[in-house]
């Protein structure tokens, strides 16, 4: 093997130098444009989602015999037909239940005033605390019924342009994915190569298995409280189970948030012990579902991650980006995670001499 010639090293030294800056460059470029252009940081979260998802049926299509390219297609133009079936079927729905809602919230919103009053005044009464929760109360119901009565329509267009705009997305991200890698790659430093190959694989492989299992959960449990909610003829129940499942993403405190506006509904229309255990019970047998079943077979041995970490993880995620940073702040960090364990790895392996 021919060695290298000090002007040589020197050469190739500084061309890595030059591929890292690039490299760093780049994805500075991409992450600038997703957070400063609007809704684009969403439609591109979704897309990734959805490739994640995706993933798994179209290398089931490929051992079957299609091609990559034709399996990719069939699968886009099935998603997009299913989408179109569930928006022909849930729009009207949601759409009546949207309505619904809008016309009774004076109503719900003046019960949940004399909620928070009769709250306080028991708590001053048995306790002796004097908190102040009415009016915190009005100024975040006065904001949340601007948000329903005027800025919904705007709010609904923008998410129905960010749904349309993801599917696609992840069409072009499945269909380049091996160019978009070898680029990648071909802009890592040789120094590093291997690290950061293995360290793809590794961050794909678990990002791919946290995501489709986190998402089946969701869709389940949200189905669940869906179809319990409807047999106790409940008012809201498609809007409640998508709620419940869009927070059931968030670990541990999620499904709390997902069950306090059906607590709220019922006890503002002055349910009976029996009514508002029945709606308790739908969320109780769902959570039970989730945590004794769905957890353990799906998401418990992907992120390991302690309690505590992961609660934290969860408020530093709503202090930066709100509900959206609740739900990506496990994943991250798991990437994070094994970013570090590689780059610690491969720093020992050179300090001891292995590379």
């Amino acid at each position: 093997m021919l060695s290298l010639t000090t002007e040589q090293k020197i050469r190739l030294k500084r061309i890595n130098i030059i591929r890292l800056l690039v490299f760093l460059g780049i994805l500075s470029i991409l992450g600038g444009v997703l957070f400063l252009v609007h809704n684009l940081f969403i439609s591109f979260l979704l897309a990734f989602v959805i490739s994640y998802l995706a993933r798994p049926l179209i290398a089931s299509l490929e051992r079957a015999g299609l091609s990559y390219n034709t399996a990719l297609i069939l699968i886009f133009i099935s998603g997009m037909s299913l989408i179109g079936f569930l928006g022909i079927w849930g729009f009207p729905l949601i759409s009546q239940q949207i309505n619904h809602l809008q016309t009774e919230w004076p109503r719900y919103s003046e019960g949940l005033l004399n909620l928070i009053q009769t709250i306080e005044s028991k708590a001053k009464s048995w306790l002796g605390l004097n908190i102040q929760l009415q009016a915190k109360g009005k100024e975040q119901l006065l904001s949340f019924s601007q948000v329903l009565l005027k800025d919904l329509p705007s709010i609904l267009l923008q998410a129905i342009s960010v749904l349309l705009l993801a599917p696609f997305l992840a069409f072009f991200m499945l269909k380049d994915s091996h160019k978009i890698s070898k680029r990648f790659m071909y802009l890592v430093p040789n120094s590093v190569f291997e690290m950061v190959l293995d360290l793809q694989y590794k961050i794909n492989q678990q990002l791919g298995q946290f995501i489709r299992a986190r998402f089946l959960e969701a869709f389940i449990v949200g189905l669940f409280t869906f179809v319990g909610l409807s047999l106790i003829s409940f008012p809201f129940a498609s809007l409640l189970g998508g709620f419940a499942a869009l927070t059931n993403l968030i670990p541990y405190i999620g499904p709390i948030i997902g069950a306090i506006p059906a607590i709220i509904i019922a006890l503002v229309n002055h349910y009976e012990a029996w009514d508002l255990s029945l709606v308790v019970g739908v969320y109780l047998i769902a959570q039970f579902i989730d945590a004794g079943i769905l957890v353990p077979i799906l998401v418990a041995r992907i992120v390991n991650l302690h309690p505590v970490t992961v609660v934290l993880l969860i408020i530093l995620g709503g202090q930066f980006m709100g509900v959206l940073g609740m739900i990506i702040s496990i994943p991250v960090a798991n990437a994070l995670k094994v970013t570090s364990l590689a780059v610690y790895e491969h720093i020992t392996q050179l300090k001891n001499g292995t590379l």
